[in-house]
């Protein structure tokens, strides 16, 4: 029961901590932006904590269809797009803000660079994106060959591009803490969530000891150039999920 009971109280605290990545994204977001793009939407956990604090017209884009279907069926999305992300089909400027959560460590690191610029490009006054801080190894799953991390990325280097970067977490720590994998007995495990706890806010004004970071970069301050009529009509008009070839 006392294990059962503070594993609650540990998971509702961090609930409570005001810099996860997702609050952390949702906060620096144009307050006047009203088209989102999301890219490598995965299976969508940002775009359900950003919409539930804003209204906003929301295009999702990945490569893989099972996600997409997902989508599909419960309505996440305004609009769906199977793509490779390398080859975004959309018009400069098309989106207000153009979302990256965590898959530019999907790509190669040349990849990555010409990915980032494709994003600028795109963006009418952001872009925005979470990726690990640094190496963190990962193997596909979901049946999704994509899953496989291919590059590691550190502030410095988005610093380097342009980027105002914040961290979140901590690195190294979220296999402890984590619910249903962590390898340690459930009073470890708080004290990890602890010590998580205690050094998040840190992490923020210091991404180099963080898990994750918060990259952002201000594109255009002026208005999209696609009329938002088009890029609703357009991309409604091929809401759906294409077979793939």
């Amino acid at each position: 029961m006392l294990p059962l009971m503070l594993s609650r109280i540990t998971r509702t605290l961090r609930l409570l901590v005001p810099l996860p990545a997702w609050w952390i994204v949702s906060r620096q977001m144009d307050g006047g932006a009203r088209r989102l793009l999301d890219v490598g939407c995965g299976q969508g956990g940002p775009i359900h904590y950003i919409r539930s604090r804003r209204r906003l017209f929301a295009v999702g884009a990945d490569i893989f269809s099972p996600y997409l279907r997902q989508h599909l069926d419960r309505g996440t999305y305004d609009g769906l797009v199977r793509c490779d992300v390398r080859l975004l089909p959309f018009a400069a400027g098309a989106f207000d803000v153009v979302f990256c959560g965590e898959m530019l460590e999907h790509l190669e690191e040349a990849d990555g660079l010409a990915f980032l610029a494709s994003l600028e490009r795109l963006a009418g006054r952001q872009v925005i994106l979470t990726t690990p801080v640094g190496r963190c190894d990962q193997h596909p799953y979901d049946g999704n060959e994509y899953q496989a991390h291919r590059s590691a990325w550190t502030p410095a280097a988005l610093r380097g591009l342009g980027y105002r970067v914040r961290g979140s977490g901590v690195r190294g720590m979220g296999g402890l803490i984590a619910r249903e994998n962590s390898p340690l007995p459930d009073w470890l495990r708080l004290l990890a969530n602890a010590m998580w706890l205690a050094a998040t806010p840190l992490s923020y004004f210091l991404p180099e000891i963080g898990g994750s970071m918060v990259c952002l970069k201000e594109v255009d301050l002026t208005p999209a150039v696609t009329p938002v009529s088009q890029v609703e009509d357009g991309v409604a008009a091929g809401v759906g999920v294409p077979d793939e070839r």
